[in-house]
């Protein structure tokens, strides 16, 4: 992004690029069941922190978040969440461990509704930690077993979980849905956040600790059991990304062009993704491809400018990609609880008749210019509850446009914007809870969209079960092909 890029880097907040997406390390124990839930199981490896520095720690946050987050009422009014929050710091009554405290405060920031909010306890407590050894993920709000890592006999892969240390697998869900933090009302990006982080959620949650006693339904054969597993190295469980930030495949003689884009960042093929995305979209020209299957599941997001640039290669006229870039000032108290504590740069912004600032020098400020060569045919977009962020403002617009066909289960990102961009890390000095505070709300140049507080809700809706998920099926894109030769393709 150049002079722009180099001047956010020079922030003391922490930005290393716009609109980046929360990764599953960050929010892995950013869960809870309600506001009001605020006793849990407790962890004595944390020490003791008596009731006035959790207040103080408390009310350092709730602070940043009112003078920092410029979209804090932008799903849930003022008036309800000062409830929450009033209610989380009632709790705070007595001496806790962070983990204790966190169980308060989390569920009360997850009330902001916003997928870049996270609070999370150091990461530095859970080493050692060994996990429950099953990749789970969650379907129709049940648990299921995808990968069974304890190194038993019999493989638990694709049975249900019913309970875990004695918790009732319906609590488990419940909690994890209601407190992940995300954009709106976005289920399908809490479902997919608390599978990912399950087994480190059991711990953050409820203190469920190895050795694990699992309860499981096999419905091959009809019967419920109960296993008990020794815990695992967390690094084990880590799932593989994509080392490509995108790929391009061609299918029936070039008819079909595959774009699969993991990540708004990084590079293709020894390219830049800049430089990949117009060698692609010329090598699609040159083939003549009438179809474009374009592949953003699980791609949380990364630099703005190369959203809209995928954007600028679909359209032909000029276009507005933003309709605002709002901040609530350059310096904030709350800097001091950073470590670095120094404005944000003053030429970036623009201060407005409300006392806010505008982000006036973003790459994807003002008209955008479109593409060439422009891709005109039919596009078939995929998509779930992972895309986010960066991706989700790109689904916006090109939904908005009617320009694509989407298919899968709805989009992660808020559909009118975010709040991300430049942020600040937080560490509040007593119980050492972490925080990040996004300091920058996006408003997307979208319109006549009554979902507000939804994604990109798609036209073919795509769901698994557990043993198609087993077997690599991909739904999605056995539909799309279908689509696409049916048209033409």
């Amino acid at each position: 992004m150049g002079e722009f890029a180099r001047q956010l880097r020079l922030m003391v907040f922490l930005a290393a690029t716009l609109c980046t997406c929360v990764t599953s390390e960050a929010i892995g124990l950013t869960l809870h069941a309600t506001c009001c839930q605020p006793k849990q199981a407790a962890t004595p490896t944390a020490a003791t922190v008596p009731p006035d520095k959790l207040l103080e720690d408390f009310r350092i946050l709730r602070g940043a978040l009112e003078e920092g987050h410029p979209g804090i009422y932008r799903y849930t009014r003022k008036t309800d969440l000062d409830q929450c929050f009033d209610q989380a710091e009632k709790a705070l009554d007595r001496p806790m461990n962070v983990y204790e405290f966190y169980r308060i405060v989390a569920p009360a920031v997850a009330n902001v509704k916003c997928g870049h909010t996270v609070v999370r306890v150091s990461p530095e407590l859970h080493k050692g930690k060994p996990r429950l050894p099953l990749v789970v993920r969650l379907l129709d709000d049940k648990i299921y077993v995808l990968r069974d890592l304890s190194g038993g006999g019999a493989t638990l892969a694709g049975q249900e979980i019913r309970a875990v240390n004695g918790v009732a697998a319906d609590k488990i869900v419940q909690t994890m849905l209601a407190s992940t933090p995300g954009d709106g009302d976005v289920q399908t990006a809490r479902l997919r956040r608390s599978g990912s982080n399950f087994a480190t959620g059991l711990i953050g949650l409820f203190g469920l600790e190895s050795p694990y006693t699992v309860t499981l339904r096999d419905a091959k054969k009809g019967r419920e059991h109960t296993v008990k597993l020794e815990g695992i190295d967390a690094a084990k469980l880590q799932e593989s990304t994509p080392s490509e930030s995108a790929t391009l495949t061609f299918l029936d003689d070039g008819k079909i062009a595959n774009l699969k884009i993991n990540r708004f960042g990084g590079t293709a093929n020894k390219k830049d993704l800049k430089a990949f995305f117009r060698d692609s979209f010329t090598e699609i020209d040159k083939k003549k491809s009438g179809v474009l299957i374009l592949d953003l599941r699980d791609n949380g997001g990364g630099a703005d400018e190369l959203g809209k640039l995928l954007l600028s290669f679909l359209i032909d006229e000029p276009f507005q990609y933003y309709d605002d870039l709002v901040l609530n000032a350059l310096d904030f108290s709350f800097g001091k609880y950073t470590g670095q504590n120094r404005a944000l740069p003053a030429n970036l912004m623009q201060r407005q008749p409300n006392g806010k600032y505008r982000m006036v020098k973003h790459p994807n400020w003002g008209t955008q210019q479109p593409s060439t060569p422009t891709f005109k045919g039919k596009v078939y977009i995929l998509i779930n509850g992972n895309s986010f962020s960066t991706t989700s403002e790109f689904l916006s617009h090109a939904h908005a446009r009617k320009r694509a066909t989407f298919i899968g289960e709805e989009s992660g990102g808020g559909y009118y914007g975010n709040t991300s961009g430049p942020g600040a890390l937080l560490t509040l000095p007593n119980t050492k809870l972490q925080a990040y505070v996004p300091l920058m709300t996006y408003y997307m140049a979208v319109r006549d969209y009554k979902a507000a507080s939804h994604g990109v809700v798609p036209d073919y809706p795509v769901k698994y079960t557990i043993d198609e998920l087993r077997e690599g099926r991909d739904k999605e894109l056995e539909l799309a092909l279908e689509l696409a030769r049916k048209n033409g393709g």
